[in-house]
């Protein structure tokens, strides 16, 4: 019903790997209207038994009282279970700061989150952001020490645009130099690489031109990658996109990234559209360069569902998935990018089929992110306030609103409850798309809050356990997988707008005046993954003998 009510669409084919947009004339805009009147007045008739059947299941969950999610299962971490590849997912922007005048390591280039780093931003307050930071690329050493006594086979990590081409068109000799020796002293201690192009940062400069707003400038990023896939031939395996999904909901819709637009569905909309269309440019030409090289999407399943399943929940959660996941989701299963929202926005654009199967859906592999799915709550909650980060409980009335938790789960302060078990239906639909699974980012915040706790607690325990539940999971699709990394390895990093708030990382490091990493301290949870990535080197090692 709610298609029926979506404005003319902003429509981009593709001609041949050549986007062009596509003005609508007069009588196409005139079916547009008629198609859409007479389908609407059907779907209006159906609707009151629609929400008779939505009150109906509001009703019983109420009377039957509190809602609970059944226990989990929960082993020691499997080894077995575990890829070939495993380590730790990183951003060296989070990290070291890179393109910012707080960076470790001081080079060219000013980045899109330089100007936007302030107290009005940042969770936490007036600070000095250069605490967030430690060098990596100029002293790389003691973090690559870390990841091979942790036993890990991979490691995933950003390459800064901004500071990498800090003028357009002009490459940085230093910072390529930087990066080069940081990729071969992982490899020389047997660590593979897995590289992503664009983690949520871009060159300021970009952002001046419009970035993915504007269709003129997939071509400014598909040259950049192509030139880094050059200039570093030992890397195989590629990443051009961190969470297309959540760039644009973060950046357009929520305005808590930059540049900060506030409820422009539309323009989030456009700009996933153009980032789809900058990746599947980038893998046709890069395939047929070198077709060796392994390039995949990766996606978070912020899939949000309903804590009750009232009509309200229902609807909210309907159109937020959308936009969160379904959206980009549905994109590489079928070629078609489709967002419609009432009134708001109905961006399209669709790769003709059998191109889509002639380049393999443009993808090597899918590089799922998972933290859990958000369940809303939208309604009466018994004069019983309910945690969550951001969570609107009204006492007066006993009505809640936001993203929440049954009874007996916490709620983590990163955004979702801590559910381990919704990872089974993430990768259920992974699978659907026919590609090996690089499990690009998963991970638990140390940070919750559960029924009755009247503010935020740090239990170390729960990352343990959130790694020990995923573990018959990862059992169940083993012969899928092809790399598995937790996020992150450095603990109190700069989680975007958050701050350091979010407790997502699983080490402690040990820095001096400097910013040179001079030790670590191993979480519950980092010593339980040290022992399983030793036990599948071990196991790899004797099957190889």
């Amino acid at each position: 019903m709610s298609q029926c009510l979506a404005p003319f669409p902003d429509l981009v084919q593709w001609n041949g790997g050549c986007p062009e947009k596509v003005e609508l004339g007069l009588c196409e805009k005139i079916q547009h209207i008629a198609r859409n009147l007479f389908s609407f007045l059907g779907y209006l008739a159906t609707l009151p038994l629609a929400c008779l059947y939505s009150l109906g299941h509001a009703a019983i969950s109420l009377i039957q009282g509190k809602i609970a999610l059944p226990p989990l299962e929960r082993e020691p971490i499997d080894p077995h279970a575990l890829p070939e590849h495993c380590g730790f997912a990183d951003s060296l922007f989070q990290t070291s700061g890179l393109g910012t005048r707080y960076s470790a390591t001081p080079l060219p280039g000013q980045c899109d989150w330089d100007e936007f780093m302030s107290p009005e931003t940042i969770e936490g307050g007036p600070r000095d952001y250069r605490e967030f930071f430690v060098k990596v690329l100029d002293n790389p050493a003691p973090f690559i020490d870390m990841l091979r006594e942790m036993h890990v086979t991979a490691h995933r990590f950003s390459l800064e645009w901004s500071v990498i081409e800090p003028v357009p068109g002009q490459i940085d000799p230093d910072a390529v130099g930087l990066y080069r020796n940081f990729i071969q002293l992982l490899q020389m201690n047997g660590i593979e690489p897995y590289v992503t192009l664009h983690h949520f940062v871009c060159p300021k400069w970009f952002l001046d031109r419009g970035g993915f707003d504007k269709l003129e400038n997939v071509q400014v990023f598909k040259e950049h990658c192509l030139r880094m896939m050059d200039l570093f031939p030992e890397v195989t395996h590629w990443m051009p996109f961190n969470e297309i999904n959540v760039d644009g909901f973060q950046k357009s819709v929520r305005g808590v990234y930059p540049p900060a637009r506030s409820g422009d569905i539309a323009g989030a909309g456009i700009m996933m559209r153009n980032m789809l269309l900058a990746h599947c440019e980038l893998y046709k030409e890069a395939k047929a360069r070198a077709p060796h090289l392994q390039i995949g999407s990766t996606h978070q399943w912020l899939n949000f569902e309903p804590m009750e399943g009232n009509v309200l929940e229902r609807a909210i959660c309907y159109f937020l998935s959308k936009i969160t996941h379904y959206a980009c989701y549905d994109f590489f299963k079928t070629g078609k990018f489709s967002l419609d929202v009432p009134g708001v926005a109905n961006v399209q654009m669709e790769i003709p089929r059998e191109e889509f199967d002639a380049h393999h859906q443009f993808s090597d592999f899918t590089g799922v992110q998972f933290y859990g799915y958000p369940r809303l709550k939208a309604g009466f909650n018994g004069w019983r306030p309910y945690p969550g980060y951001g969570i609107q409980n009204i006492p007066f009335l006993g009505l809640t609103f936001g993203s929440t938790v049954p009874e007996g789960r916490d709620a983590m302060s990163f955004g979702p409850g801590f559910d381990p078990e919704s990872l089974d239906h993430c990768l259920a639909e992974a699978a659907a798309l026919g590609k090996p699974i690089v499990i690009s980012e998963t991970g638990c915040d140390a940070r919750v809050q559960g029924h009755g706790d009247a503010d935020w607690r740090i239990d170390e325990e729960v990352q343990t356990r959130y790694f020990e539940s995923i573990s018959p999971i990862l059992r169940k699709y083993q012969d899928k997988l092809k790399a598995f990394f937790a996020w992150t390895a450095v603990r109190r990093h700069l989680e975007w707008d958050r701050g350091s708030f979010p407790l997502l990382g699983l080490v402690d490091l040990v820095k001096d005046g400097n910013r040179n990493m001079t030790g670590y301290h191993l979480s519950p949870a980092a010593m339980r993954l040290q022992e399983a990535f030793r036990a599948r080197v071990a196991a790899s090692r004797v099957q190889v003998a």
